[in-house]
């Protein structure tokens, strides 16, 4: 992820998830980062500074009137030098403050000193979350270019249950990485800053649920992360970026339009249904192959000792898409076990597709729930293009600079 010799400050308020906060600065320190804590007072209620502070290696804030080891004052210096604001959990109490520009404590002052991006992980009461004015502070910070990570929902630790739990902390990591990236200078070059420009780019991701009854379903090790690391490089290149989402394990992209699907057939449909205005399509998602024959409307008991499940196959989508495309660019992805290249090789032909994207799902490093790749790239022309182990999001802008060139050797 996109931490390694970033400074990010974690603010930390008092909200009964506070013990997430603690794993979120270790797996922050762990990425590479220098962690800066400023804890509210009602937070040390819950936490004792010091575990963050040995955590962190850093000091933490708490107080707008220590001292620092030199004339500026600590929570200037903080934001002067800051990549990142990072707020988790982040109280009605902190979120009202930041969207009315008060600033009486450590953190509401280091909130509205910073000019960096911003990212706030909410977590209260359901109700609270829902009110109408928190909603509105929120709605007022997004305006203003303030970033989210939505609550979860489920049981309450106050315990009602519905939409206010804190979210996990990979969704964070994986949403602040993200922002970190779209605001990294020299990310690419001019060409690649403006080479999608116009292009409508339409991308799959995450893996689909095939029901067996109300319970149960076959799915796959899919977690969205290539997906979402492609639709987010295409929208920071230039295009117009539509992402079909089955179960992913990260947050979307932030600023892309999202439509989420379960089954393979629900994936086949929506991708039908705009393939036709679509100039590049990146089947980076995770379709289930086969569903069950039948669908049963109850809970199947435990009763036979041996139980058959009948299956039938699903319609290939990008088999599909490579029989009707004209003038689309239809990009697939071949995930294998074993004959990598040859299998990959007869996907290249048998779909039609005018780049596959290829990788060992058992190697270290690649392959499902992880943030590192290992692909090859094999086109129309016979060229094979092995890339090194790097971050998702790397890998995604090496596909769509491939993606281009064989666009710009079509015109």
């Amino acid at each position: 992820m996109e931490f390694r010799e970033r400074t990010i400050i974690l603010g930390v308020t008092g909200g009964i998830a506070i013990h997430k906060s603690i794993d979120l600065a270790s797996q922050l320190v762990k990425s590479g980062a220098s962690v800066h804590v400023v804890m509210t007072e009602n937070a040390t209620c819950l936490v004792q500074p010091l575990q963050f502070q040995v955590i962190s290696r850093n000091p933490v804030l708490l107080n707008l009137f220590d001292t620092g080891t030199d004339w500026k004052p600590p929570h200037i210096d903080l934001a002067d030098r800051a990549d990142m604001l990072v707020i988790a959990p982040a109280t009605a109490n902190i979120i009202g403050k930041m969207a009315n520009g008060i600033a009486d404590d450590a953190l509401s002052t280091v909130a509205v000193s910073v000019h960096c991006p911003i990212l706030l992980a909410p977590a209260m009461n359901g109700h609270m979350y829902h009110n109408p004015f928190v909603q509105r502070n929120i709605d007022t910070l997004k305006t203003h270019g303030i970033h989210f990570i939505e609550p979860a929902s489920g049981d309450l630790a106050c315990g009602y249950e519905g939409t206010g739990r804190l979210n996990t902390v990979e969704a964070i990591l994986q949403g602040a990485s993200g922002i970190l990236v779209a605001a990294r200078p020299d990310t690419t070059s001019k060409v690649e800053a403006d080479d999608l420009r116009g292009a409508h780019v339409l991308v799959t991701a995450g893996a689909t649920r095939e029901y067996i009854d109300p319970v149960r379903f076959i799915t796959n090790r899919s977690s969205g992360k290539m997906g979402y690391a492609i639709a987010e490089a295409a929208a920071q290149r230039g295009a117009e970026v539509r992402l079909i989402s089955g179960t992913a394990t990260v947050p979307a992209p932030i600023g892309i339009k999202v439509q989420h699907v379960e089954t393979t057939l629900e994936m086949h449909d929506a991708v039908l249904q705009v393939f036709n205005e679509t100039d590049i399509v990146i089947m980076a998602g995770a379709p289930a192959d086969y569903r069950p024959s039948e669908f049963t409307p109850y809970k199947i008991k435990k009763t036979a000792e041996i139980l058959t499940l009948p299956l039938e196959r699903n319609p290939d989508i990008a088999q599909t898409l490579g029989e009707r495309k004209k003038n689309q660019t239809l990009v697939c992805f071949a995930a294998e076990t074993n004959d990598i290249l040859e299998n990959a090789k007869k996907k290249l032909v048998s779909k039609n597709c005018d780049l596959i994207v290829a990788n060992d799902i058992l190697a270290d490093g690649a392959g499902f729930e992880v943030d590192t790749n290992i692909v090859t790239l094999l086109d129309q022309d016979g060229t094979c293009e092995q890339l090194p182990r790097s971050s998702k999001r790397d890998v995604a802008d090496a596909i769509l600079t491939k993606v281009v060139s064989l666009r710009n050797s079509m015109k």
